[in-house]
């Protein structure tokens, strides 16, 4: 209950609370003198999560482990509010009995009369409320009063013990009081325990009480079961012994058998009647509701009837989304032994859920202070929600809102039958048992669901426009309680036999799911734009924040020898998760990065207001990393200046704020709003439009005019135009660079391709299976999704498990440099063990072709170049911000570097510290290095230059990294053995100075220095020269071009997994195409050589068991090659040399 509603006292035995917060609870602002008798401060409530958001990081699928974690962190909280309460109980009576004691003293003898006179009035006063109608009082007021009688004399352990258990503070996302919830159990409805009693008014108990002969025939059948094990003993005593030690053993296991056997029965046949008496139980409440419903006051039946009667009219696909959350927390929680599970069938029957009380909670329109600015805008009021073109919503502060809690209820019909049990709620799962993936064995388990107790908070935000409803904001008060039922292989099987195993472990996956929605955690549901049918059409992201880390000063060292190995890692403080990370700077305590990255800013920051974090960290091999430094600054107050860079010079902290660390970091930091869209960018109607949109209405003075007559007051129609609709209108090409949103929402009709060949007689048959994919075949694929933008994987979504029409909805939002040059590739890959996922299927767009004439675009694409067919329902959309990114920015972070001929200018001035001779030309990239031997340098006076065919280095994430021009080579530490491996010069190049697609020449200056091995690390300008020794003697100059995107050079590279899916993707759709293209020019001479004609062959059986033919059909082979491969990567020297980028995903 919230706070408003806890009465002023408490009782001497403590709190009266009553489940799942409908009860009275003592005051959580109530503080007492005595220490360890205060509440604690509860935090705010975390952000509503909003219906259609999906799986994250931020918001990662449930499982029934963190469940079961999360329920012993609520047993310590429920235990630390207990304790407290009984202490302040105990202080309570305490000065009760002082006061009563001095009252005694004091009160003059001609006073008693007055104050019995008192009392019994106070009584009688009781008395008459007592005699108020309402659920299960009568009997159980002697007891209620006995044991507030005898309260007193309990010892504070004893009072601890009869606390109510399981009862924690928290925080109510609806009202923003704190209330004191519970998860719910059967008991909580129990009659004689009347929890509900809301503003409506409950004449009988709800459910009716067992009556006392089924309570008798339980007890009974349970002293059968004694009676036969005590029976089975006395048999087995009086006929085991005395016939030998075979016969001994042969009797006991056969009286053990039977004994057993029997009492299974008994306890099924006692467990069976438990639960057909709780049916009857409420479909008595059920049906008394519906026959007595107009006479009887019960303002919550005319609500049940049309529940009831909306029940079976609703399409069970609208509960695809549940099955799906159920469905994936189940797979995260499998067992060992059971290799995926799969919901084939989801019905809510006739039986519907009941309502079984309604009350009003406070702040409701007319209160103080209503509405709490929590409500809207989730209380940041300098943060408004914008339309598409620009201004801001008010309409999201407008209208009233409605607050109230609902206790809901669900029991199966009674009987066992068929018939009965599809009219209840109910799920087929199959749960497929392997043995090491040789094997899957489907085995069909019929889910019904028994029991379902619980109780909602919600708060509705009521709109003077149509449907006159936004925003549905409700949270469950403790996870509801839900008995369910698993029945093996048919659902026509008799009930014989429940296991509990299969039905526990349901059970727990479904309060694992429904604990996300539990107080203080919340789910929204925007009603007007469900029932206006609108599409994905904006980006969760609000804007952008463009992050450029300059460099560092004054850092500590963490090392040895006096220094650190430092980099910076930027991350949202409370989320926690590293969002970017800079490189690593060998052995410097002022290091100069110069790298820029971009986060996305969402709502879910700002209301949870979020400190960005930039962390320094000191890197080390052979332990954890040490913690240098870190600067936290608001997200509010960055935001306070949009859409400009403002540098910073911050002062380094440790993890407490008030523990100064040494150093500085300087960087920019700046907030950028999406852009509006412009209305004259928005496209006309089309023919079928205009026909389909109705006619303006006509005002009365209008349908009464004559056709010449002037119309009374034309400019009154003339009202501001619509926003421009996203599905209409095309991105801004003033904003290039912007927000991406990717939703795979499901894909139809998902098959592998069956190319087996046909054996016996083939004639006449039909050459391949045209049929409609059948969920009961054997080659249903196990299916997931990879995103993958401009040749970056950046996002995998959750397998789904042997099925043909996935159902994903699962998507994610990245920053795009420049949407007009974005290639954007959606792949579906067959999930397999103990060998490579194929590729069922690719969908490759341009964002410059998708985003032609909408900002937002749901379409269905087919999947081509795989092993599968299907089609992907697919959403894109795109705003931009407003940033203009130099050209150098807005290019891929994949490409290949060509280099031309290069020189060196030598400064006379300097030709003692670098002598013009004859050197080698080592060229390094953080991914392969490239040597020009010295004696194809050719020297000219001062100058030295170096002839030499394209040379193609490919490079990955190319914003922070760099290309070195080594020039020469000197004594290293084993140059006593005729090795030297130190470079004399040094050039460095960093690739996020370059335009790609352009061929460029460049010119960088040569350095000399004691410590070349630190200096190429650092970005070279005024600050690094202030704090490392080094001296420019000449100049490089070369020509040099980025191509953009993968090419055939980059799988020479060792790459990790996430890596090599995107290359499989672009040979795939480009590479095979290219090599093809390629290989077409080898006969130009009139004869293909021996090297050519083995290029080709290999790129054949390379196209074949890309697509799953030639020696790919067999699985052992693919199993053999995919060890193969396995071995190769884990041997030493065949890891990736530069660490990936962490792939956002849904698990």
């Amino acid at each position: 209950m919230s706070q408003n509603d806890v009465p002023p006292s408490i009782p001497a035995n403590g709190p009266t609370s009553t489940a799942n917060g409908t009860g009275a609870g003592p005051d959580p602002s109530h503080s007492s003198s005595t220490g360890g008798t205060q509440f604690p401060p509860l935090p705010d409530a975390p952000p509503s999560h909003h219906v259609g958001a999906g799986w994250s990081a931020a918001h990662p699928i449930p499982t029934v482990q963190g469940y079961k974690a999360a329920k012993e962190r609520h047993q310590k909280e429920a235990d630390e509010y207990a304790s407290i309460v009984a202490k302040r109980a105990q202080e309570a009576e305490d000065r009760q009995r002082a006061a009563e004691a001095k009252d005694d003293e004091e009160a003059p003898e001609g006073d008693t009369g007055k104050v019995v006179g008192d009392e019994k009035n106070a009584a009688k006063a009781n008395q008459d409320k007592s005699t108020e109608p309402s659920a299960g009082r009568g009997a159980n007021e002697k007891s209620r009063l006995m044991e507030q009688m005898n309260a007193n004399k309990l010892k504070p352990t004893e009072r601890l013990e009869k606390m109510p258990k399981g009862e924690r503070r928290v925080r109510d996302p609806t009202t923003g009081g704190e209330i004191i919830v519970k998860d719910a159990h059967p008991k909580d409805f129990d009659p004689t325990r009347p929890a509900y009693q809301g503003s409506n008014i409950l004449y009988h108990a709800f459910p009716p009480p067992a009556p006392p002969s089924a309570t008798a025939l339980r007890t009974k059948l349970r002293s059968l079961q004694y009676g036969v094990a005590a029976s089975m003993f006395f048999v087995w005593l009086s006929v085991a012994f005395g016939s030998g030690l075979g016969k001994l053993i042969w009797r006991t296991v056969l009286c053990s058998t039977v004994g057993f056997a029997l009492m299974t029965v008994l306890s099924i046949v006692e467990r069976g009647f438990e639960k057909e008496v709780e049916r009857v139980r409420h479909d008595m409440g059920r049906q008394r509701g519906e026959a007595f419903s107009p006479p009887t006051p019960e303002s919550v039946e005319w609500l049940n009837g049309l529940i009831k009667l909306v029940w079976g009219l609703v399409d069970p696909s609208l509960f695809i989304s549940v099955a799906d959350m159920v469905e994936d927390i189940l797979q995260q929680s499998l067992p060992g032994f059971v290799d995926a599970v799969r919901i084939t069938d989801l019905g809510q029957g006739v039986n519907p859920l009941r309502v079984t009380s309604i009350r009003a909670l406070p702040d409701q329109p007319g209160d103080a202070n209503y509405p709490k600015t929590g409500w809207i805008d989730e209380g940041n009021d300098f943060i408004k929600s914008k339309d598409t073109s620009g201004n801001e919503i008010t309409e999201e502060q407008a209208g009233d809102y409605y607050n109230f809690e609902v206790a809901f209820s669900y029991a199966a019909l009674p009987g066992q039958g068929a018939h009965l049990r599809a009219k209840n709620i109910h799920l087929l799962i199959e749960f497929f048992i392997g043995m090491y993936d040789w094997l899957h064995i489907p085995i069909p388990i019929w889910i019904q669901v028994e029991q379902i107790f619980g109780v909602v908070r919600l708060r509705i935000q009521f709109i003077p426009e149509p449907p006159y409803v936004r925003n549905l904001t409700f949270a469950l008060c403790g996870v509801p309680a839900v008995e369910v039922s698993a029945i093996p292989m048919s659902k026509h099987l008799p009930n014989v036999l429940d296991l509990p195993f299969i039905s526990s472990f349901v059970k727990m996956g479904i309060a694992a799911g429904t604990a996300e929605l539990a107080v203080p955690k919340s789910m929204t549901l925007n009603i007007q734009e469900m029932l206006s049918g609108a599409a994905v059409g904006d980006t969760r992201a609000i804007g952008v924040f463009l992050i450029t880390i300059h460099h560092c000063e004054g850092l500590s060292a963490q090392d040895n020898n006096g220094l650190s190995d430092p980099y910076v890692v930027l991350a949202y403080a409370k989320f926690g998760k590293p969002l970017y990370s800079t490189r690593i700077i060998l052995a410097d305590l002022n290091p100069v990065f110069e790298e820029t990255a971009v986060l996305l800013v969402t709502m879910d920051e700002v209301r949870a207001k979020e400190d960005l974090s930039a962390m320094l960290w000191d890197s080390d091999k052979m332990s954890a990393d040490d913690l240098v430094g870190r600067v936290q600054i608001p997200v509010a107050e960055l935001m306070q200046e949009p859409n400009k860079m403002i540098k910073r010079e911050d002062h380094l902290m440790g993890f407490e704020d008030s523990n100064d660390m040494p150093g500085k970091l300087v960087w920019s930091v700046g907030y950028f709003g999406k852009a509006p869209l412009l209305k004259e960018l928005e496209r006309g109607p089309t023919v079928e439009e205009a026909k389909d949109a109705p006619t303006p209405p006509k005002s009365p003075p209008e349908m009464e005019m004559l056709p010449h007559d002037k119309a009374p007051n034309p400019a009154k129609k003339d009202l501001p135009p619509a926003p421009p609709d996203v599905q209409k209108t095309k991105p801004d090409p003033q904003w290039p660079s912007g927000v991406l949103s990717i939703i795979l929402h499901q894909v139809n009709n998902l098959e592998r391709q069956d190319l087996k060949g046909a054996s016996g007689d083939r004639e006449g048959e039909a050459g391949q299976d045209t049929d409609e994919p059948s969920e009961q075949s054997d080659n249903l694929p196990s299916g997931y999704g990879e995103f993958i933008v401009n040749d970056d994987l950046v996002y995998k979504t959750r397998v789904k498990q042997y099925t043909t029409n996935p159902y994903f909805e699962a998507g994610t939002e990245v920053f795009v440099r420049d949407w007009e040059n974005t290639v954007v590739r959606v792949v579906i890959r067959d999930s397999r063990l103990r060998e490579a996922d194929p590729i069922l299927g690719i969908v490759s767009v341009r964002l410059s072709e998708v985003f032609a004439e909408a900002s937002s675009v749901t379409q269905s694409y087919a999947i081509v170049e795989g092993i599968g067919f299907g089609k992907a329902n697919i959403s894109f959309a795109f705003r931009g911000v407003k940033t203009t990114l130099p050209p150098n920015l807005r290019g891929w972070d994949t490409g290949t570097l060509e280099i031309g001929d290069a020189r060196i200018d030598i400064d006379p001035k300097n030709t003692s510290l670098f002598e013009p001779r004859p050197l080698r030309l080592r060229v390094v990239s953080s991914e392969s290095t490239e040597v020009m031997p010295k004696k194809e340098a050719d020297v000219n006076g001062n100058t030295i230059s170096w002839q030499m065919d394209m040379l193609r280095l490919p490079v990955y994430a190319r914003y922070q990294s760099s290309i070195v021009f080594e020039v020469g080579k000197v004594g290293g530490p084993l140059a006593l053995a005729g090795v030297s491996n130190k470079p004399e010069a040094i050039a460095v190049l960093w690739m996020q100075d370059l335009t790609d697609d352009i061929e460029q020449e460049v010119k960088l200056p040569v350095l000399v220095g004691k410590d070349l091995a630190t200096l190429r690390l650092n970005a070279i300008n005024d600050q690094t020269a202030k704090y490392h020794d080094f001296t420019v003697v000449g100049t490089l100059t070369a020509k040099i071009k980025l191509d953009s995107g993968l090419d055939e050079d980059h799988e020479k590279l060792r790459l990790s997994q996430s890596r090599r899916h995107a290359f499989e993707a672009y040979d795939h759709i480009e590479g095979e195409a290219e090599v093809a293209a390629k290989q077409a020019h080898f006969a130009d001479d009139g004869v293909i050589d021996k090297q050519e004609q083995k290029e080709i062959d290999k790129a054949h059986k390379r196209q074949l068991e890309s697509r799953g033919r030639g020696p790919a059909q067999i699985k052992a082979y693919r199993t053999v090659k995919w060890m193969n491969k396995g071995l190769k990567d884990r041997l030493p020297g065949n890891k990736p040399k530069t660490r990936e980028p962490s792939i956002q995903t849904e698990a």
